[in-house]
């Protein structure tokens, strides 16, 4: 029973790394159907590829969190 789920979980992670390799190489792809002409195909990737950047970026860098009251942060109850 173990091993099952230990190679079911290993198949989930092997495809995630599949895609996560596919979203970093997607820039690469784009120039090169761009370089073959292919400029719509390109411009896609392209464009998919900058927005998922912003919305990395974007998640990871949100803004200031306001501080905790004085009060809660004493507090030691």
């Amino acid at each position: 029973m173990l091993g099952t789920v230990t190679a079911f979980l290993a198949i989930l992670m092997v495809l995630a790394l599949r895609n996560v390799a596919k979203a970093a190489l997607m820039p690469v792809y784009a120039v090169r159907d761009i370089h073959r002409g292919r400029y719509v195909r390109g411009l896609v990737l392209l464009s998919c590829s900058a927005l998922a950047a912003w919305s990395i970026w974007a998640m990871t860098h949100t803004g200031r969190t306001k501080p905790a009251p004085v009060a809660a942060v004493m507090y030691t109850g």
